[in-house]
């Protein structure tokens, strides 16, 4: 009996005991599902993020797996990098936990600007789209040979560096933007653009209102950058009736835009370049262009501009010496003559241009004239017309926003396995100095042919027909000749 009473005294001890054991072996299995559960949730949340930024996903990986093991796809572990001086290092002993670390990795990504690199160089900009930065510049490389002229200095092989440029651009909020820019050419280091613009609405149009040191709005040539007009060159209309500070002045520049046409005004001193031994010239400018046919396959441009200009005391040479055969020839330029005592001039030109599917041409004139303080005066006329085709079927660089020439958007790009584009141009033009005695005038014809590799790379080729009537070198008068010039470019 006493065998009989343990028996069911243990039976009924052990039935309860197996129930608890029951208990926790379904505890831990809840237990270990949820916690498979919670690891696929933030297995997908690394997948992800790991997307966006690996590095980062990874050293989250390997954080993670002391306090909390986990299985992981990453092997291997990245070069570990000493951290910036002046920031804290962030403490081993109690790190937070993986759930946490990759909300504050989600919520960086989230905040994180965009970088775009379709312009050669990697465009910045916030998450927002309000600020955005940029370096720019450009490398221009000439190779070039001159022959047939009567004037042995003038028959010349050279290389050049035409122009080698660096500078930043950017926009801090929805108004105002920024340029700076540094120039080495000729052998010379000066500043180019470098100013401030606030862009917004005025009389229901689009507005920009710009301080500082910015290129002239004067003419389609004389508007546009070297690095977009058709040739090496811009036009001698661009090049030659022009203010005595140059392509640059120091002031003020005001410009509405509408649709297919634009107006600006600018009021300057001398370029920023100036010594700043004496007081500065002023030059009051403007320009306005239309477009009155802008369809898919057709658009006109017309365009009108003018300034005056107050001479300032220290201006020895009034009028720029132009090349006719290349930048790169220093001993083959129009005589600009000279003129004492010029205390003003004025100026003004016309531009008339067509563009249909990948063809091109326009025309353009400028006079100025200079007068002295004796009442004396001279005139300079110049004029040019160019035409061309992009072969490969782009449409010509031309914004109808300001009336200026661009970059054509090449639509094989070499350095993408295409041909690039291709454009064949032909222009003629004449520059008339020769109303001063000591001055000179030439002409020139130019056949070229641009080979853009892509949006920012060229390769260029001109070959000119010139002809130039000097006082100097007594004795020789009309001299003609030939040159031919190739570029590599690279703006960026």
């Amino acid at each position: 009996m006493l065998r009989a009473a343990a028996l069911v005294l243990g039976a009924s001890m052990a039935v309860p005991a197996y129930a608890q054991v029951d208990d926790d072996v379904a505890r831990l299995t809840r237990l270990v599902e949820a916690q498979q559960a919670q690891i696929a949730k933030l297995e997908a949340r690394l997948a992800v993020v790991e997307e966006g930024k690996a590095v980062e996903a990874t050293q989250v990986a390997q954080s993670a797996a002391a306090p909390a093991p986990a299985p992981s796809t990453k092997t291997g572990s990245p070069r570990r990098m000493p951290a910036p001086l002046g920031q804290a290092l962030p403490s081993d002993a109690h790190p937070p936990s993986l759930d946490a670390r990759l909300a504050r990795i989600e919520r960086a990504q989230q905040g994180n600007g965009s970088v775009d690199w379709s312009k050669g160089t990697p465009e910045f900009t916030s998450a927002d789209g309000r600020f955005s930065f940029r370096p720019r510049g450009r490398i221009l490389i000439d190779l070039g040979t001159t022959r047939g002229s009567a004037v042995p200095a003038r028959n010349v092989s050279a290389t050049q560096a035409r122009s080698l440029r660096l500078g930043i651009e950017g926009a801090a909020g929805t108004h105002l933007s920024y340029l700076v820019e540094g120039d080495f050419a000729d052998n010379e280091v000066a500043i180019k653009s470098a100013y401030l613009a606030w862009t917004t609405r005025f009389l229901g149009q689009q507005a920009e209102f710009a301080l500082g040191n910015r290129l002239n709005d004067r003419g389609l040539d004389g508007s546009s950058g070297t690095i977009s007009v058709p040739f090496l060159e811009r036009n001698v209309v661009g090049a030659g009736i022009i203010p005595v500070r140059g392509f640059f002045g120091l002031g003020a520049a005001a410009r509405v835009y509408g649709d297919g046409w634009h107006v600006g005004v600018q009021v300057s001193g001398d370029d920023i370049n100036n010594p700043g031994n004496a007081s500065d010239g002023l030059t009051i400018a403007g320009r306005a262009h239309w477009n009155p046919v802008k369809t898919r396959e057709w658009l006109l441009h017309v365009g009108a501009w003018g300034f005056h200009e107050t001479l300032a005391d220290d201006v020895t040479r009034p009028t720029r010496s132009i090349a006719v055969g290349g930048f790169y020839n220093d001993a083959l330029r129009i005589a600009p003559g000279t003129f004492a005592g010029a205390v003003r001039g004025d100026g003004y030109g016309f531009e008339l241009g067509a563009f249909h599917r990948s063809l091109w041409t326009y025309g353009e004139y400028g006079r100025r004239t200079l007068e002295g303080r004796a009442g004396s005066s001279t005139t300079q006329d110049a004029w040019a017309w160019s035409a061309g085709w992009f072969l490969t079927g782009e449409t010509p660089p031309y914004l109808s926003r300001g009336g200026v020439w661009s970059r054509p958007k090449v639509l094989h790009p070499f350095t993408s396995g295409g041909s690039g584009a291709i454009e064949l141009a032909a222009r003629y033009e004449a520059l008339d100095y020769s109303d001063n005695p000591t001055a000179g005038r030439g002409t020139a014809t130019t056949l070229g042919v641009n080979w853009y590799l892509n949006n920012f790379v060229r390769l260029q080729v001109n070959a000119i027909d010139w002809t130039v009537t000097n006082p100097l070198p007594a004795g020789i008068g009309t001299d003609h000749g030939q040159s031919l010039i190739g570029r590599a470019q690279v703006a960026f």
